[in-house]
């Protein structure tokens, strides 16, 4: 099982933070939770409440939209920017959930309300609160993962003489070695992307760094986590924001090493769509190198033919027709078109 499905969990007894300005209204509520067996807290206005929560930030905080000075809508940003993982519910007469929804809250209650909507809705906060902590630790728990295998990386070009294509083999086979299919898909690219290259009459100067990067354009997956990489299952958002950065990790490590300097823009910028809702930076591919749009292209289809963990592979000629649909939003038309060409499928 991944490990962040066994993360630590919150106290048992959750803390609740209840805000509103009627004395009775807030001791009613704090009886009902009480009750239910939450630490429960109170505050008569937003400021006060805001004391309360940088003191100690409650997992739920239960807001009356109405009160004097600050309302709950303001309170209800101020706590999302200062602490994220507090879910807020707001409590209000007044039927205007869109705009509360646009400020992070995750329920209404509209009054009047009893014991049993209350209890619910704060246990539904509790739920959201716990999700917000094992992603916060979840994502820690990958950034140091990361952190420790690109300094690995580094070490690994340091203690390397990169000076040949020779050299430079023998250490993808090295960064490889417990990878034989990373190894083997790396040289497809690079041959694939080499003869469209000429195709497009590139100059051998370029033609020269296309390689290389098409060899390098996954190197910064080493330095992903095996959870996320050969995760069988859809990503979640952070995750998926942690992988997106490997091209940029790649580029960065590159530049470092002279021998492949020339070929790291290129590598940074192999995962941009024309569109511009590519990664890293969402460059728009029109904008970036031809030898990166043809190693987007060489790389898509390659990955297409070959079955994944969470895929099986397809034929050549449908790889080609997904090439073509996606041809002027993920892919450069004429790159696609030479593609086809040089493949003769």
């Amino acid at each position: 099982m991944y490990q962040h499905l066994a993360l630590t969990r919150p106290p048992a007894v959750a803390t609740v933070l209840v805000v509103d300005d009627e004395v009775n209204v807030r001791e009613l509520m704090q009886r009902w939770l009480t009750g239910g067996g939450y630490d429960v807290r109170t505050a008569a206005t937003a400021d006060e409440a805001l004391e309360r929560v940088h003191d100690r930030a409650p997992a739920v905080a239960l807001c009356d939209i109405r009160m004097p000075g600050h309302d709950g809508l303001w309170l209800a940003q101020k706590i999302r920017d200062d602490a994220p993982e507090t879910a807020v519910i707001i409590a209000t007469g007044v039927q205007d959930e869109g705009s509360g929804v646009r400020r992070g809250v995750i329920d209404y209650l509209t009054k009047p309300f009893g014991r049993d909507r209350l209890r619910a809705s704060v246990s539904r906060g509790l739920e959201w609160h716990i999700a917000a902590r094992d992603s916060r630790i979840w994502r820690a728990t990958l950034d140091g993962e990361v952190d420790t295998r690109r300094a690995r990386l580094t070490e690994a070009l340091d203690g390397a003489t990169i000076d040949s294509d020779a050299a430079l083999d023998g250490l993808l086979s090295v960064l490889n070695s417990a990878d034989r299919d990373a190894y083997a898909h790396a040289y497809r690219v690079a041959a694939l992307s080499a003869t469209v290259g000429c195709a497009m009459r590139l100059s051998r100067e370029e033609l020269v760094s296309l390689e290389r990067a098409a060899l390098l354009h996954d190197i910064g997956k080493l330095a992903m986590p095996d959870a996320v990489l050969r995760k069988p299952a859809p990503l979640t958002p952070e995750e998926r924001d942690l992988v997106r950065l490997h091209p940029q990790i790649a580029a960065d490590l590159m530049e470092q090493v002279p021998f492949l300097s020339l070929a790291a823009d290129l590598v940074r910028d192999a995962y941009e769509r024309i569109d511009g809702l590519g990664y890293p930076n969402g460059t728009h591919a029109f904008d970036v190198a031809l030898g990166s749009r043809i190693i987007s292209v060489a790389d898509a289809f390659d990955a297409m033919t070959r079955a994944r963990v969470f895929r099986n592979a397809i034929s050549p000629q449908e790889a080609l027709l997904e090439l073509e649909r996606c041809a002027g939003t993920q892919f450069d038309p004429l790159v696609v078109s030479t593609f086809r060409k040089v493949m003769q499928i």
